[in-house]
């Protein structure tokens, strides 16, 4: 059996009754768009389970992955609830999709086994609408705790140039310690610098701090909103919060206007600067529009 094959028929013998009633990510359904808006993308959709909670909200959810077997258990799943999802065989780093073409795209687990990660990014904010909502939830560089590898916390934390040899030796003697994954995780996030890579692509960034609300919480975090108050009011006490988080959590929202101004910031700039600044400036700009 190849290790595609074990990575996908893990992923089956996993599944709990409990994923096939997820609910919706609860900061992009506290957003204003969730009531407005209609098409929902789910990059990288796994076993389908935040689609199908996203369909039984009355969304029109088209879900991609570039993995075939998880694709296809996707689609048997969500016709064994009797629920309408387009899945698409896809790669994250160039959708098959027109410009403007979502209201939400969504992102679990992702961005750390993509080494172009930041294509993703690009290609998410040129198929949303405007004021479209970009939720990214990916591995925590600052939390000591490695649910990517097996048995090897701390991993997060050490050099790049310790890291290559051990995962390659993982690879190669401990399979199973990645869970069959023929992409493994290569990339680790921190809160500050995600939201700073979405910023140049005209999002406007969202930590779940800054969306709580009290309703948002569970009872028993509720009696300790004045906590989560304190979190959002404050934001260099996040950094004692960070490391205890599992994951990072950016929600981004595209607004064009930010792309305009940055492009134009550039063309004012290459003006004034000279003819030395053109290729850098013209670089800038194409990043900006997602070219």
């Amino acid at each position: 059996m190849s290790t595609i094959d074990q990575y996908v028929g893990l992923r089956v013998q996993r599944l709990r009754a409990e994923d096939l009633q997820r609910k919706p990510n609860k900061w992009l359904a506290a957003l204003p768009q969730f009531k407005t808006g209609t098409k929902f993308l789910d990059i990288a959709c796994g076993m389908g389970f935040d689609s199908i909670a996203w369909a039984r909200q009355g969304k029109k959810v088209t879900a991609i992955d570039a993995n075939w077997g998880l694709v296809q258990n996707a689609a048997d799943l969500a016709t064994r609830e009797g629920l309408k999802i387009d899945f698409v065989v896809a790669d994250a780093t160039l959708l098959p999709f027109r410009e403007d073409s979502f209201d939400f795209c969504n992102s679990e687990n992702l961005f750390e086994h993509v080494p172009e990660w930041q294509k993703i990014s690009s290609e998410a904010s040129r198929v949303l609408k405007e004021d479209g909502a970009f939720l990214i939830r990916c591995s925590n560089r600052l939390c000591p705790y490695n649910h990517e590898i097996n048995h090897m916390h701390f991993y997060p934390w050490l050099p790049d140039s310790v890291k290559r040899p051990i995962l390659r030796w993982v690879q190669r003697n401990r399979p199973a310690w990645i869970n069959y994954s023929k992409f493994p995780a290569v990339n680790w996030f921190t809160h500050r610098g995600l939201a700073k890579s979405l910023r140049p692509l005209g999002f406007l960034t969202y930590e779940p701090f800054d969306l709580v609300t009290k309703d948002l919480l569970s009872a028993n975090r509720q009696k300790l909103f004045f906590l989560f108050n304190a979190l959002k009011q404050h934001r260099f006490l996040r950094y004692l919060i960070y490391p205890l988080l599992g994951s990072v959590e950016i929600i981004g929202v595209k607004k064009n206007n930010i792309q305009e101004q940055r492009v134009g910031h550039a063309e004012s700039s290459r003006g004034e600067a000279g003819f030395e600044n053109v290729e850098h400036e013209a670089d800038l700009a194409g990043k900006v529009s997602g070219k």
